[in-house]
């Protein structure tokens, strides 16, 4: 059974290029052009009264349809006499049995194409987005992909002018016979980061090997070595020390799990991750109707589709309470750097009732200065989500716990496990629940962790912004205390 742990965006560095050039495409000659050129293909030299009586022309109009034919090079007229040139032999080819004419023409162009700078390669629109993705994260390219650009893109271009037409413009390159002739101008107009979504997951069978692999299968075919996922792995290499104990307990304290308490093996200080893998495969490790395991986060394609699916239910009845509080995990490096961070957030708050002055999603992210701060507020707050932002010192359940809570509706905990793996992935596990008693659990345990040891900070709100404005006064402290 496959598990979706994590969804991540990483920007992929790209230029757009103007580029000016030259093909030879066909030329498709006028009916009765083609006709004589075709006559005179078959007789050899003719004497030109042969034409002006086939055609019943006048002796101008013979006289300005030989003109034009010799202006173009197709034919020569010595001593009232026409036969094909050179250039018109060489252009005729056998189709079907028939000898028929194929002449070539060139003709400027000028497009603007899209070079990602790692192996330089060509992006089909399939692959090209618009504006810059802020959650996503950065690639590290090295320092020489980064030079010469106008020389790499001059050469990709003359290197894969057939994939140009074929992949990135949508051309017939079989029916519309065209090829590169010149390369007139490259000139390098923006940068972009391209958004690159990508899966790390795992199979029930095989819990320890974390796997990678692309979103959208247009990404699949277009990198299909997967070269970029080496330098995904440099992007999330480093991973923080993890006390496992402590972060269980920590865990626990807060959350009150009712799942995850019973694979916990105090022999090894550890959970017993594969038995509780086998009964989630097997649908075995919910607690009740209302109080089920979830592995992965929040906003993986599962857990997103039956948390939304579920909270739909119930807001068609109309619940006096609305907001949602999202505690996220102590080190967020690669927790919500997808779209699909979002898109689960809208979808929820989309739910709540906005006459009401708690329906606002709040996520407390840990902060210690204005600068992080900005840094953060650049991630989860953005042109595509707005959610009120609070910053906090001491993660609430420990620097690996994470809890979505909505006062008196769902309350959903994870607690990240680290893996054997050297990328800063974790294995979220842990429990959703609509069960009251669970839900004023958490709820009575958050309003003591944000009213003790200052764990709350003001670094978010703007300078000045007065006591009663602020994140903690207006929408948090409003929303947990919902009866």
């Amino acid at each position: 059974m496959k598990i979706q742990l994590n969804r991540i965006s990483f920007g992929l560095p790209t230029k757009a290029f103007f580029i000016d050039y030259t093909v030879s495409q066909k030329r498709q000659l006028p009916v009765v052009k083609e006709f004589i050129i075709r006559v005179l293909h078959s007789v050899g030299k003719s004497p030109v009264s042969l034409i002006q009586d086939y055609f019943g022309f006048t002796a101008a109009e013979t006289q300005a349809v030989l003109n034009d034919l010799i202006e173009e090079s197709l034919i020569k007229w010595s001593d009232n006499e026409i036969e094909l040139t050179a250039h018109a032999l060489e252009n005729f080819e056998e189709v079907q049995g028939n000898m028929l004419p194929r002449f070539f023409e060139v003709v400027d162009k000028t497009d603007n194409v899209f070079f990602e700078l790692s192996e330089f390669r060509m992006l089909p629109k399939t692959v090209q987005r618009s504006g810059i993705n802020s959650t996503s994260i950065s690639l590290p390219l090295p320092d020489q992909c980064y030079s010469k650009l106008n020389d790499k893109a001059m050469s990709a271009f003359d290197s894969n002018f057939e994939h140009f037409r074929e992949v990135v413009k949508g051309e017939d390159i079989y029916s519309e016979r065209e090829e590169l002739y010149k390369i007139n101008h490259v000139n390098g107009k923006y940068d972009l980061s391209i958004p690159i979504p990508v899966e790390y997951y795992i199979d029930t069978d095989a819990p320890d090997v974390l796997q990678t692999a692309y979103e959208d299968p247009n990404l699949d075919e277009w990198d299909i070595n997967k070269s970029l996922f080496n330098y995904m792995d440099a992007a999330i290499s480093t991973k923080p020390y993890s006390d496992a104990t402590k972060d269980f307990s920590d865990y626990i304290s807060a959350t009150d799990d009712p799942i995850l308490t019973q694979y916990w093996d105090d022999k090894t200080s550890s959970i017993n991750l594969e038995l509780l893998l086998k009964h989630h495969a097997d649908g075995t490790a919910h607690h009740s109707k209302e109080t089920q395991l979830i592995v992965g986060n929040l906003y993986s394609d599962f857990n997103s589709q039956a948390l939304t699916e579920r909270l739909k239910e119930i807001f068609l009845k109309k619940p006096k309470s609305s907001g949602l509080i999202w505690l996220s995990k102590g080190d967020n490096a690669t927790w919500g750097r997808t779209s699909e961070f979002g898109v689960l957030l809208d979808s929820i708050t989309s739910l709540f009732d906005n006459r009401k002055k708690t329906s606002k999603a709040v996520i407390a992210l840990p902060c210690s200065s204005v600068s992080e701060a900005i840094e953060q507020r650049k991630v989860y707050r953005n042109r595509d989500i707005d959610p009120a932002l609070i910053g906090c010192e001491k993660q609430f359940g420990g620097e690996n716990c994470e809890v979505m809570l909505i006062p008196n509706i769902m309350v959903a905990c994870l607690l990240h496990l680290p893996t054997t793996d050297e990328r800063n992935i974790s294995l979220p596990v842990g429990y959703v629940s609509f069960a009251p008693e669970l839900i004023e659990s958490v709820t009575s345990n958050i309003i003591r962790w944000a009213d003790s040891n200052n764990n709350l900070n003001d670094f978010f709100e703007r300078r000045g912004t007065p006591e009663e404005a602020t994140v903690l006064y207006r929408y948090f402290s409003q929303i947990l205390a919902q009866e």
